[in-house]
C-alpha cells in the first residue's frame, strides 16, 4: 500500500494529502530563500499523487520566474511549488512525515551562513536528468 501523508497550513483551512512521496530535500535557490527564509525543505510528489481536502479556494498562485509558488491566501503558508509533472510540497507542513532527506539542490547558491550538516549528494544547481 503507498504511503499516504497529511499537510495543514498554519491556519488551518488548506489541508492536502500526498500520495507515494518520492523524495525529501532542499533547495538552496535565491527564491526559495526569499520566499521561505532560508531553504526550502520539500517532498517531491507526483502531481496525480497530491490532492486538496480542505480550503482549496484558499489557494493562491504567485508566478515566479522559475515555478509557480502556491501558498494560503489567508496565513501565506507556503504549500507548494508547481514543477509541471510534479510538486515541491512544502515539508514543514506535514507532521507525520518520516522521510530522511536525500538532496540538496542549488548549493551553489546558498545562503552564505548556511551551513549543511549532513551527508546526502549536493547539487551545485540540479541534478543530472
Amino acid at each position: 500500500m503507498a504511503e499516504t501523508l497529511t499537510g495543514a497550513c498554519l491556519c488551518g483551512g488548506v489541508e492536502y494529502e500526498v500520495t507515494d512521496p518520492q523524495a525529501l530535500g532542499y533547495c538552496h535557490c535565491t527564491r526559495c530563500q526569499r520566499w521561505t527564509g532560508e531553504s526550502l525543505a520539500g517532498v517531491v510528489v507526483d502531481k496525480d499523487n497530491f490532492r486538496f481536502t480542505k480550503g482549496e479556494e484558499l489557494v493562491k498562485t504567485y508566478e515566479s520566474e522559475f515555478a509557480p509558488r502556491n501558498f494560503c491566501g489567508n496565513c501565506g503558508s507556503s504549500i507548494y511549488d508547481d514543477l509541471g509533472d510534479q510538486y515541491f510540497v512544502a515539508a514543514g507542513l506535514m507532521r507525520e512525515l518520516d522521510m530522511k532527506p536525500s538532496f540538496h539542490l542549488q548549493v551553489a547558491f546558498k545562503a552564505p551562513w548556511h551551513e549543511i550538516g549532513d551527508d546526502v549528494p549536493q547539487f551545485a544547481e540540479n541534478p543530472p536528468a
